[in-house]
Order: C-alpha cells, then structure tokens, then sequence
C-alpha cells in the first residue's frame, strides 16, 4: 500500500512539474454560473466574455499576457485579462462555441496590456454535462513571433520585386525618357513608404542653385515644385549639407526639430505644409548631385531605417539613370546589397518549405528541396488535422526567382485557409483559381492536394498538372492515375478527387520535375522513366535519409552537378 502511494505520489508531481514548465500557456477557466448551451451563440460568447474565470494557470500562461507569474492572475474575469476594448478574441470564443465546445491549433488575435497585437494557437476542451458548459481546459501558444516573421518575409519579397522592377526599368529606359523613369520611381515608392510626397532635388547652375527637378503627390496632396526652382543654394542651412554629406541623411520628424536659427528652411516647409521630413544625399564620384527625399503633410510620420535605405538604392538608381557608363561599378554594388537581401528571402522563404514531419507509428515523412536561384517557387507543405488527418499540397510554379516565391507563398496561403475549412484536395484546387487568378498573370502553377489518413491507411487526391505520385508496394511501381490541366492557365476546368488504399510498407514519393528534366553533358535528358528507374532502384533502403540522399546523388551523377529548375521530393512510408 505504501509503495502504491509513492508511486502515485511521484506521478503527481511530474504531472504538477510538467504543468509549471511547460513551454506552452496552460489554463483553465470556469464560469460563475454553469452555461445553457442551448442559447444563441452569440449569447454564450457575451456570457463567457463576461463570466469566464481564470482558475488554473502556468507561468508561461502569466508571462504571454505580460505578468511575472501564476499567481497574478489566478481568479482573473477573461475580459479582464485580454481588455475591455478588446474584442478581437471573440471570434475565437465564437470558433470554440460552433466547434462543440473544442478546438484544436486555432489561430486567435489579441492585444497585449502594452497594446501590442499578438497571435496564438489555442487548443481547448469544454466541460460539458446535462447541457451546460462548466469550465474549459486549454493551451495556448503564441506565435507571434512566426506571424511577424511571414509579414517580414511579404514584405522583404514585395521589396525585392519593387527593386528588381525599377532596376530593370532604369537599365531599358532610353537616355531621353529619364525623367519618366525617375517620375515612376518615385511615384512607387512613396506608395510603398507611406509617403505623402516623394521629390528629388538638384544642383543647378555650377552647385549655386537647387531646384526640385520631379515630384509625385499622393492623392489630395498639392504639388508644390513650381514654387521650389532655382532657390539659391543657401534655402538649406550649410549645417544640414554637412549632415547629409557626413551621414548620408537628414531625418526631421516634426517641424519642432528644424532648430529656430534654420529660418529659410522653416519657412520652405511650411510653404510646402510638411510635417516632417527625410532626405538622402546623392553623390557621384565624390560629386553632390542633389538629394532624394519623402516628406508627410497629413500627419508627422517617423521614418524608418527601411525607408532611408530604400531611398539610397532607388538613389543610386537614378545616379545610374544619369551616367549609367560611369557609373557601372555603382551598379555592380547595387546588385550585391539586393543578393544579400536575396539571401535573406531565402532563408526565410525556405520555411515555407516543410522539412520536419509529425512523428507517428503509422508513418515516417521526409522531404528534399533545392532551389534553382536563390528563392525558389516549389512547394511542400502540409496541415495536421486534430484527427490525425494530414492535407498535404506538393506543387510547382513556373519560372524562377522572387516572382515565382510570390507566387508560391500566395499558394501556401490559400491552401493552409481552405484545409482548416475542409474541403476536399478537388474542392481546394478549384479555389486555388479564384483566389489566385486575379492576382497571378505569368505563372502557371503545377501541383497535387493529398489527404492522407494514417489510420484508414488512405490517400484521397487531386492533380493540377503535376507529375504522378508514384507509390512502390514490395517490387511493383504504381502511377496514380487522375492526371489533369496546371492552374490558372484555364478559367474553367473541372478537378477531380482520385482516391489509393495504401498497404503496410508501402513508399509514397512526390516529386517535382526538375528532378528528371536534367541533361547530361551529351544532351541526353534524364526523363522521368529514368528517374523512376532511380527511385525504384534504391527502394529497399529503409532510412528516408539515405533514400533521398541516394536518389538525389544519382540524379546530379547524371546531370554531372548541373541542374535547370527547382528540385524537390517528398517521401511517405506506411508502417504499422
């Protein structure tokens, strides 16, 4: 009896240690009065918002609300702790209420008590007995830093794609439409900053005048360049030249900053109603040639450390578009500083890539991805249903490069949307079109939606496009049959869901067709027969690892290193 109550002792307080340190929020909150379930919904919501008590909770549930520990908040209402303005995590009751009083990785929005937006993903479980709802139990991660994340990485991509147009407009544009190209360019980026207005400025008449050469106004924003030609040169205080010339810009972020000494300068910003104010310099081969610069009339705006590092390279842009044969070298520079944040968008691009699967004794997952530049645009992905159930989507999108990535990330948006509604992989490709087509012009996308269920031992699919899955039983080779059109090539094609019952060590392989569309030095193509020869070839190695590595080690023996496209392969064994 003793040793039963050790034992039982010691499984409580690892439980207990369990709940302390957990990584994740624990908590539990009950009501004051037992819920009827039977009222409106939007009754529960009001009811729980107002009545829900936190009673059971973890430091690191403390600590995502911005407190030090449990006990702060234990006994706390639940529209006290989230606050009272905020009502964003009512949609998350409301999710929790239509789903039968669970939900599972839902994706919920707060606001922190330092008024910071925050994202989680909520699990939680109702106690529900003779019809009304008692307590719930639940964890809760936050993953706001992942969310932040994505938004960096559209914004990184929107950026390079905003550069890359530019750089690429100003190397076409004859000498004689420069104008027009710098009009252009400032007109996209003062939309992309946020600015009220973009200029640039030159010296004129040998460096004794400056004059705002070309301007663009957001709408309802006056132009103001016919009062600013030929001002002498002393319209700006020799102390801010000096500053541009030492730092390279100039920030005023309220008028209250111009110094009071700085009289011209006060009164040309007010002529123009700014309200603050940043400019870079411009310089060419140690020669000031003027400065570029955003300015806001509506509002003060601070300015950011992105916004003055976009206008240094669309800067150096228009120095290029000035003397594009002098400045050669620039351009080379230019094209370094846009690798590097290339690298960049890869790295983050590539965690929309799936290489780490769930851990099951019903499956083992690995994939293999290699880009053909430095962001690509094949896909692997996946979602895992509180069932067990896994949607998978394996595609590729034509071309190469930030575009193609675009595209891709799009893709992976509306995929991740329409699995946690529920539609079928047919239903989902077809909504691949309507969210997609608008947006999309000069890609096609290639792909196949899989639904793969582990414990039925199942896979339900649909092609758009995409090469076969190939599924390996002892020494047979099975091509799933259900070939169909790529997407956003046709507005109207129907998908069609084909279905496979899957066997115990079954080998399921994806793949995109830059694995077989390689060349060898004779000009000799791979083909896919020969690189399903390949991947039937290695079949007996158990290890998904070695699998991979083998099969991709014999493709770039046969291509001698070289390859053309994006390459990717995922593999699924079925084991017990």
């Amino acid at each position: 009896m003793e040793l039963d109550y050790k034992t039982r002792l010691e499984e409580i307080e690892k439980v207990d240690g369990y709940f302390r340190r957990s990584p994740e929020g624990i908590w539990s909150y009950e009501l004051d009065s037992p819920l009827d379930t039977t009222l409106p919904i939007e009754e529960q919501c009001r009811l729980i918002y107002e009545n829900a008590r936190l009673t059971h909770c973890n430091d690191t549930m403390a600590r995502i609300y911005g407190y030090h520990n449990a006990e702060e908040i234990k006994g706390v209402l639940l529209k006290d702790l989230v606050g009272p303005t905020d009502k964003l995590n009512i949609f998350g009751i409301n999710e929790f209420i239509r789903s039968g009083y669970k939900i599972h990785d839902s994706e919920l929005e707060e606001i922190d008590l330092r008024g910071k937006r925050k994202y989680f993903l909520s699990t939680a479980l109702g106690v529900v007995e003779n019809g009304f709802l008692l307590r719930a139990w639940g964890v809760q991660k936050d993953v706001t830093s992942i969310r932040a994340a994505e938004s960096r990485l559209k914004r990184t991509i929107a950026l390079e794609s905003l550069l890359t147009q530019l750089s690429r407009y100003f190397l076409s544009v004859e000498p004689g439409n420069t104008t027009d190209a710098v009009n252009h360019a400032l007109g996209e980026l003062g939309k992309f900053c946020g600015a009220d207005r973009a200029f640039l400025f030159l010296y004129t008449h040998a460096g004794l005048t400056i004059s705002n050469t070309n301007e663009w106004c957001a709408d309802g924003i006056e132009h103001r360049i016919h009062l600013l030609q030929n001002l002498p040169i002393e319209t700006f205080p020799k102390s801010d030249y000096d500053t541009i010339s030492n730092k390279g810009h100039i920030v005023y972020d309220s008028l209250d900053n111009v110094p009071s000494t700085h009289v011209s300068l006060r009164n040309l910003l007010e002529r123009r109603g700014t309200r603050s104010l940043v400019v870079v310099g411009l310089s060419s081969r140690d020669e000031e040639l003027g400065f570029i610069g955003f300015d806001s009339v509506k509002g003060q705006k601070l300015w950011t450390e992105e916004d003055i590092y976009v206008l240094r390279l669309v800067g150096d842009l228009i120095v290029l578009a000035f003397d594009r044969q002098k400045r050669e070298s620039d351009l080379n520079d230019f094209y370094e500083r846009m690798n590097h944040d290339l690298e960049l968008a890869r790295l983050t691009q590539r965690s929309l890539v799936s290489r780490e699967f769930p851990s099951s004794p019903f499956y083992k997952m690995d994939s293999y991805f290699r880009p053909f530049e430095k962001v690509g645009g094949d896909i692997i992905t996946y979602i895992q249903h509180e069932t067990g159930v896994l949607d998978i989507l394996f595609g590729d999108v034509s071309g190469h490069g930030i575009s193609s990535a675009m595209v891709s990330g799009m893709a992976v948006l509306s995929f991740r949307h329409h699995a946690k509604a529920g539609l079928s992989p047919a239903e989902g490709i077809q909504q691949f079109v309507k969210d997609l087509k608008p947006m999309v012009v000069e890609h096609h996308i290639a792909a196949v939606w899989a639904r793969f269920f582990p414990l039925e031992k199942k896979l339900v699919y649909s092609y758009a496009g995409h090469p076969p899955i190939v599924v390996f039983r002892g020494e047979e080779k099975m091509e799933l049959k259900g070939m169909n059109l790529p997407l956003l090539i046709f507005d109207s094609i129907e998908y069609f869901n084909e279905s496979i019952k899957l066997q115990k060590d079954d080998r399921i392989v994806f793949y995109s067709d830059g694995m077989y569309e390689v060349f060898n030095a004779e000009g000799r193509i791979l083909d896919l027969p020969g690189f399903q020869d390949i991947l039937l070839q290695h079949r007996d190695l158990g290890n998904l690892d070695e699998y991979l590595d083998q099969v991709v080690s014999d493709v770039f023996q046969f291509s001698e290193g070289v390859f053309g496209d994006d390459m990717a392969m995922l593999v699924i064994d079925i084991k017990g």
